[in-house]
């Protein structure tokens, strides 16, 4: 029996080619890929790889074409399990989904596989109809749920594209009444996106999804819509600000998520919820020493840490009214010293990791 496009796409009476799917195999033992080579290489596209190192060359090498992994627990260099950390951490788990084999069937190792991200986890010795059964029942699971997830991203792109050029207007609103820079708005969004990108690579502690960062990235460029209501004078003032000034500025803050929260017929939407949290928290710091609420660490919605950080860079090297702007160094190394405020080290250590980066890619 084969797998053929048909069996993906429901509904669809035309006839396609039989697509073969491309396993991959890491194991040491070359006894073991031979026994499952043989079982399914006349269905499938079968490659090896006999180390961890060589696993995930050929994971990064084919990507999405590999329709499944089959993961040997005990392998030589990085242990099985390491791979699949290294998998979830990379997001390759959501794309390829991996079956653990071994021989090992105490209850914590199949608890941390699945903990990890694996899908199933096969015992040995193995049954050549269990293993092909299992293997066939996933890879067909898998390739019906990205048919339905490209149809989903299908939709969510158009209405980003929708969202995209509102914002694009209310972009242009901001500038020309606060006398900011556009090429500041276009920054933070990209400074955003590199910012999650890193984020989600080091760490599942946030555990964002595809659509949460595209909303984060959207939203940071309404970070301070709430400027609209303070005074021109107070904004492109170009001495330094009095008290009284300095307090009226931060406002902004509570104007801006006061703005969308008067949405009231959106105001329950993710989208509304994340931009409502960027535009109020963007100037709290995770000491709790920002404002407008003094919240501390994680009490700040993700969304808006990165955003504040994205900010305070941006506007160290492009310089404010009343501040001359600094090198990109200087800025990375006023940061680092939290000459800013102190931001969250794990996304500081995510911005310190790809500075290098963000200096070629925004100049």
């Amino acid at each position: 029996m084969v797998v053929t496009e048909n069996d993906i796409n429901e509904g669809n009476n035309n006839t396609s080619e039989v697509k073969r799917f491309k396993i991959l195999i890491i194991d040491d033992s070359e006894k073991n890929r031979g026994e499952l080579t043989e079982m399914l290489e006349r269905e499938f596209d079968v490659i090896n790889a006999s180390d961890a190192k060589q696993g995930i060359e050929m994971i990064n090498k084919y990507g999405e074409d590999i329709a499944l992994l089959l993961l040997e627990v005990k392998i030589c260099g990085m242990s099985g399990f390491e791979v699949l950390t290294y998998m979830k951490h990379s997001g390759i788990t959501e794309n390829i989904p991996v079956i653990m084999i071994s021989d090992e069937k105490s209850e914590s190792f199949i608890r941390r596989a699945y903990d990890l991200g694996a899908v199933d986890y096969i015992g040995r010795p193995f049954d050549f109809q269990t293993v092909y059964t299992r293997v066939l029942n996933t890879i067909k699971l898998y390739a019906k749920q990205r048919r339905l997830e490209k149809l989903v991203a299908r939709n969510m792109v158009e209405k980003e594209k929708n969202n995209r050029m509102l914002i694009g207007v209310l972009e242009q609103v901001i500038e020309y009444r606060n006398g900011e820079s556009g090429i500041h708005v276009s920054n933070i969004k990209i400074l955003t996106e590199m910012l999650l990108d890193k984020l989600m690579q080091k760490t599942d502690k946030y555990n964002l999804s595809w659509s949460q960062r595209m909303m984060i990235i959207t939203s940071s460029a309404l970070h301070d819509i709430g400027k609209v209501g303070i005074e021109e004078k107070i904004i492109n003032k170009t001495e330094k600000l009095t008290e009284e000034e300095s307090n009226e500025m931060k406002m902004h803050t509570l104007i801006g998520a006061g703005m969308i929260e008067n949405l009231d017929e959106y105001k329950d939407e993710e989208l509304m919820q994340i931009a409502y949290g960027i535009c109020r928290g963007h100037h709290e710091r995770y000491d709790g020493k920002g404002y407008p609420d003094g919240l501390k660490g994680d009490d700040i919605p993700i969304g808006a840490q990165v955003v504040a950080l994205a900010d305070e860079y941006d506007r160290l090297v492009m310089g404010r009214p009343n501040k001359k702007s600094v090198s990109h160094e200087q800025a990375v190394n006023m940061i680092k010293d939290r000459e800013c405020g102190k931001f969250n080290p794990i996304l500081v250590e995510c911005f310190l990791e790809i500075s290098d980066e963000i200096k070629a890619r925004l100049q």
